[in-house]
């Protein structure tokens, strides 16, 4: 802690939210639903003598779910895992004099995801804050550690696409039980008061 002058870095964080891209898996109504419009699509074809229509429903299920897997797999969000310990943060960066926190946040969201991804912050105000030692490693020569404020943002443009910063290891789209599980507990309790809960 040599040269430390106990002042704290301000940082600022972005937690982007998006609509959910998966479906939840169909209801026995839906199910039936579907079913039915299938065989109604198949009668229709005039091909419906050649097709078994439960595999055809089988099939068209399964490859829903594949759809929905692959999306899962291209669409993910930012998150970098700075530092030498590898703990996952939600993407951030310090405060430079002369910007607002919000300007921060919006900034890290360029660096860090790239041009494409549109991004709407919400608000001027912080929705959350976290505070943190360096570890004595990684000490930088004035400040003995961060005072994270987090904005949320909303993905305005799901077209948009992420193109990792530079030092950006990793990125996805979580729900927040994954978000709990990715994080240091602290971190994810901090996190969690300003998520509304996927259930």
């Amino acid at each position: 802690m040599t040269g430390a002058t106990g002042r704290w870095q301000i940082v600022g964080a972005a937690c982007i939210t998006r609509q959910p891209v998966v479906c939840p898996p169909l209801t026995p109504i839906e199910q039936q639903y579907s079913e039915d419009l299938i065989r109604t699509q198949f009668l229709k074809s005039g091909d419906a003598e050649d097709i078994d229509l439960e595999d055809a429903a089988k099939q068209t299920a399964v490859e829903f779910a594949d759809a929905c897997e692959e999306e899962l797999r291209t669409f993910k969000a930012s998150l970098p895992e700075p530092g030498t310990n590898h703990e996952w943060v939600l993407p951030q960066t310090p405060w430079v004099p002369g910007e607002t926190l919000r300007q921060t946040c919006e900034r890290v969201v360029r660096e860090s995801c790239g041009d494409d991804l549109q991004v709407k912050f919400l608000g001027n105000a912080p929705c959350g804050f976290y505070k943190y030692k360096y570890p004595k490693n990684v000490h930088q020569e004035e400040f003995i550690g961060a005072k994270v404020f987090f904005f949320k943002g909303q993905v305005r443009d799901t077209s948009g696409s992420v193109q990792l910063g530079e030092d950006i290891a990793e990125h996805q789209w979580l729900t927040q039980d994954e978000l709990d599980d990715k994080f240091k507990q602290s971190y994810a309790k901090s996190v969690s008061q300003f998520l509304v809960s996927d259930q």
